[in-house]
């Protein structure tokens, strides 16, 4: 989607996506012409926007780089994960038995 369809389906002004973008909550795709925006950027933004405009949260600027951050880590982790257990998956038998049941006795 586009900037404007983005704003609108979030509800903020063009002013508070610039300010998302510039803060590196938010990193749409970039071509000549225009910004496009998925489906996981909506919901980037429906976390800051819970994050700020919530009386019972009131987040400021520098807990919504740390929650974002951390959010990214936690993606990356995954991602690491389920790469590790592809990588798992093409062993044998054996070797899958081992790495878990190190990984149980860790765990």
């Amino acid at each position: 989607m586009n900037e404007l369809e983005f704003c609108l389906k979030l509800k903020i002004d063009a002013a508070a996506l610039a300010m998302w973008i510039e803060q590196g909550w938010l990193v749409p795709d970039t071509t000549e012409l225009e910004q496009q925006f998925r489906e996981a950027d909506v919901a980037r933004g429906q976390l800051i926007l819970v994050m700020t405009r919530d009386m019972d949260m009131g987040v400021n600027e520098e807990g919504v780089d740390l929650v974002m951050e951390l959010v990214d880590q936690l993606h990356s982790l995954r991602r690491t994960m389920q790469d590790l257990m592809a990588a798992n998956d093409q062993q044998d038998e054996e070797t899958q038995f081992k790495i878990f049941h190190s990984v149980d006795r860790h765990g």
